[in-house]
């Protein structure tokens, strides 16, 4: 009997324990009507999400005396939350077009912005929304994309958004606030169809524990650092096709190659062309090296110093903000930890994560509420301050770099987590060059996967080869070898990605794919005849 009633126990504690334990302010309870709710898909981690909702619910009381709540959707990295998007755009755009009278068939290039088809009118022409207010978190060039298919808006029919908030606030949108572009990087979208909310840069986590154990000789203190053989197999790396953020941080890597090689060049335009071209290729292979020493690839970049913290990988790149985080939750009595982070000074530069309202926004009035709250100083204690701080966050310092350039004052800088980050003065990171590489961002995605992530089985093989050979001469120059990838190819490669048929992608991918799984295995092959 005793043994049929402790089933019972459990059983009734297992069923009991989600209603017992749900919050008492859920973002789906019928006490809150839809005037209430804000609905946000982001990216962002739990401990973010929780800082911003308890903020912005004390801002409403204090401000508006309303009580308001967050229904988060999280369907996985920017990139997947891109293809989520595209996709309920396209439903839902199908239903106002059909319902209308109108041929399905014929909406095929409604969010193409190189189309000026009746479907392409009319999708800008109309509210059709998905049921979510906002997007928060990623990067600028996603956003942008997002802009070019017409699934943002600067401000809906009734004039809300994000360009209500710059009338309300014209003061935030200067120089002494928030400055148009630092580096070279925009911090809004002139047409404002979104905002920076706060600051992030790229570095390096390692476990200092692990790598002494190794015998690593030093730790790393530049990308370079990551492409030696010492490192191999120690690496952990996230896919830069699942995130634009990862995607970044391989596309300043190559623009921090190809400037070195202009810098160095003659002064006339075809040698700075020419050392362009060069640069570029000094990136990829500084890309593939990095990428042979890789442990594993993984599609989540939220997971890297995790994995590096347990031991799993001895060092990643990772955003400044998860990498510091986690050092602050391992940090011992002693102030010491066995995680590490650096931002390579003068290889890094930083880049906005924005909040943009989606056409159709169901709540457009919270919504504009909310990117003003995000602006204002009460949001921007919770990305800067120490945890504890009255007004800053309450569980765990976010370890975000303010986007308001009076964030910066002595006063402030006090209750900082980070009060040395100063990322608005010069020569804190590179300026990035947009003419550079933006326009081959997607290209860039495509080629790692082609030269590093499909064939990575064979890549490791080939470096280990090498490796273990002592680099002879003719298998080094067949591994170096990126003539398929070369500057002007990669704008061969961008033009085919611009049909927007996934057919030729498809097998702009598989082709490279293949033709570097064969590289490498040549290589091999060389190295141990």
């Amino acid at each position: 009997m005793y043994r049929y009633l402790a089933v019972f126990l459990a059983m009734a504690v297992t069923i009991a324990a989600p209603i017992l334990l749900k919050p008492k302010e859920s973002a789906r309870s019928a006490d809150y009507l839809p005037a209430d709710r804000l609905v946000v898909v982001t990216p962002h981690v739990e401990t973010i999400r929780y800082e911003l909702e308890r903020g912005f619910q004390q801002w409403m009381l204090t401000h508006h005396q309303r009580r308001v709540v967050i229904d988060w959707r999280v369907p996985g990295g920017t990139s997947d939350i891109i293809k989520v998007l595209k996709s309920e755009f396209t439903a839902a755009f199908e239903n106002v077009w059909t319902t209308a009278g109108n041929d399905a068939s014929l909406i095929h290039d409604f969010a193409d912005a190189r189309s000026n088809s009746p479907a392409r009118t009319a999708f800008l022409q109309s509210s059709a929304g998905v049921g979510i207010d906002l997007m928060l978190g990623g990067g600028p060039v996603d956003y942008n994309g997002l802009k070019k298919q017409g699934f943002t808006v600067s401000r809906n029919a009734a004039g809300l958004g994000p360009e209500a908030v710059r009338k309300a606030h014209p003061d935030w949108f200067s120089n002494a606030v928030i400055p148009a572009n630092i580096a070279g990087q925009d911090l809004y979208d002139p047409d404002l169809t979104w905002i920076g909310t706060c600051l992030s840069a790229f570095g390096i986590c390692w476990n200092e524990e692990r790598r002494v154990s190794l015998g690593i000789p030093s730790p790393p203190h530049t990308w370079a650092d990551l492409a030696l053989p010492a490192w191999r197999n120690q690496i952990a790396l996230a896919d830069p096709t699942k995130s634009g953020t990862v995607a970044a941080m391989f596309e300043v890597i190559l623009q921090i190659e190809m400037q070195k090689a202009i810098a160095s060049a003659p002064d006339s335009e075809p040698a700075r062309t020419a050392a362009a071209a060069t640069g570029w290729l000094n990136g990829l292979r500084l890309i593939q090296r990095i990428a042979a020493n890789a442990r594993y690839w993984t599609d989540s970049s939220t997971k890297i110093p995790l994995d590096v913290a347990d031991g799993e990988a001895v060092a990643g790149i990772c955003v400044d903000f998860y990498g510091r985080n986690f050092v602050e939750r391992l940090e011992r009595a002693n102030h010491t930890s066995r995680l590490h982070f650096i931002a390579p000074k003068g290889e890094t530069t930083v880049s906005p994560q924005p909040v943009a309202m989606l056409r159709g926004a169901p709540n457009p009035e919270l919504a504009t509420r909310f990117i003003e709250f995000l602006l204002s100083p009460d949001a921007q204690k919770l990305w800067g301050w120490k945890a504890g701080t009255p007004g800053g966050p309450e569980k765990m310092a976010l370890r975000n770099m303010p986007i308001r350039r009076d964030f910066y004052s002595p006063d402030s800088l006090t209750n900082a987590s980070d009060p040395d980050l100063r990322p608005m003065e010069k020569g804190i990171a590179f300026t990035y060059r947009p003419e550079l590489t933006a326009d081959l961002f997607s290209t860039i995605r495509v080629i790692i996967r082609a030269m590093c992530i499909d064939p990575h089985h064979e890549l490791r093989n080939a470096w280990a080869a090498l490796d273990a050979s002592g680099f002879p001469p003719n298998a080094t120059a067949t591994f170096d070898s990126l003539d398929a990838v070369n500057y002007t190819a990669a704008a061969g490669i961008a033009a085919k990605l611009k049909s927007r048929d996934p057919i030729i992608a498809a097998t702009v991918a598989r082709d490279l794919s293949s033709l570097f799984r064969d590289q490498y295995l040549r290589v091999s092959s060389l190295a141990h005849p």
